[in-house]
């Protein structure tokens, strides 16, 4: 399942584990499945190789 998000190019939208959507801005060839995002509300950037907390639920 995590090759699954490997594959998403940068723009894609996703549904975080909070419930939140968001948009892949950056993805670091070192963690695919960690990119960097902006939450589509708000527009906070996330790393989510920094914040081990959320994560991409669902690909939309």
């Amino acid at each position: 399942m995590l090759s699954r998000f490997a594959n998403f190019p940068i723009g894609s939208r996703g549904k975080l584990n909070n419930g939140l959507i968001a948009e892949i801005i950056v993805i670091d060839a070192g963690s695919q499945t960690r990119p960097v995002i902006k939450v589509m509300d708000s527009g906070q950037i996330i790393n989510l190789g920094i914040n081990r907390e959320l994560y991409i639920e669902e690909i939309l």
